[in-house]
């Protein structure tokens, strides 16, 4: 069963955050697919990764279609489908149930600070939780 795990961030600590989730993910052996709201933020994303932190390293990149190797272990794309080989999923945006079934793990982010996003993403949750999905919340 897919579990889901809601995070709660500030607006301006939504891509840190991300970044620090990605980190957290690679070293503990996993592999991740983040799903950004657009192609700036996942262009922002992918030079964050490499300066979030100077003691940092998470192998990533932006996800290409047209490459034959494997995707690096942590996978930033716009496309609301999953890369196969991925388990746990971080959602930068809202996607579609049936999207978030086809992973072990994934993690939604609340943005508390903005009222239209906090209320969808109560709304999600309810959405999630109707369809069985198993929840848990995490505060700031």
């Amino acid at each position: 069963m897919t579990e889901v795990l809601f995070i709660e961030v500030t607006a301006r600590r939504m891509e840190m955050r991300a970044c620090e989730i990605a980190e957290r993910t690679y070293t503990q052996g996993n592999r991740l697919q983040i799903i950004a709201a657009d192609q700036n933020q996942a262009a922002r994303l992918d030079d964050l990764l490499w300066t979030f932190r100077p003691d940092s390293f998470v192998p990533h990149g932006l996800f290409e279609e047209e490459r034959d190797e494997p995707p690096q272990p942590v996978v930033i794309t716009t496309k609301l489908e999953p890369i196969p080989g991925i388990e746990s999923l971080l959602m930068l945006n809202y996607c579609p149930t049936e999207l978030v079934g086809q992973f072990s793990h994934v993690i939604h982010l609340i943005i508390v600070d903005n009222p239209e996003r906090l209320q969808a993403s109560r709304d999600y949750w309810a959405q999630l939780k109707e369809a069985g999905f198993s929840l848990r919340h995490q505060k700031v």
